[in-house]
């Protein structure tokens, strides 16, 4: 599945679900999408168990914004 694939799945559920907030767009993407997919995504800092956006995930949020209108909140821990 290539970026654009992941991103045209995020706005499908975003705009369904009425989604405004980055984790809940993702927990739902990473139940849709293929396993090798998955991997395009950030895990959790093993110590600190924060979460920190990766390139693709900022990619993918600027994305989102420009075709949906709205800027997913993150909320670091």
């Amino acid at each position: 599945m290539t970026h654009d694939e992941i991103l045209e799945e995020a706005v499908s559920l975003g705009r369904a679900c009425e989604i405004s907030d980055w984790m809940d767009l993702k927990k739902i993407l990473l139940v849709s999408i293929p396993s090798p997919a998955r991997k395009n995504f950030s895990i959790r800092d093993p110590k600190t168990k924060r979460q920190q956006l990766n390139d693709f995930e900022h990619w993918l949020i600027d994305n989102y914004y420009q075709q949906v209108g709205i800027k997913l909140r993150f909320k670091e821990q």
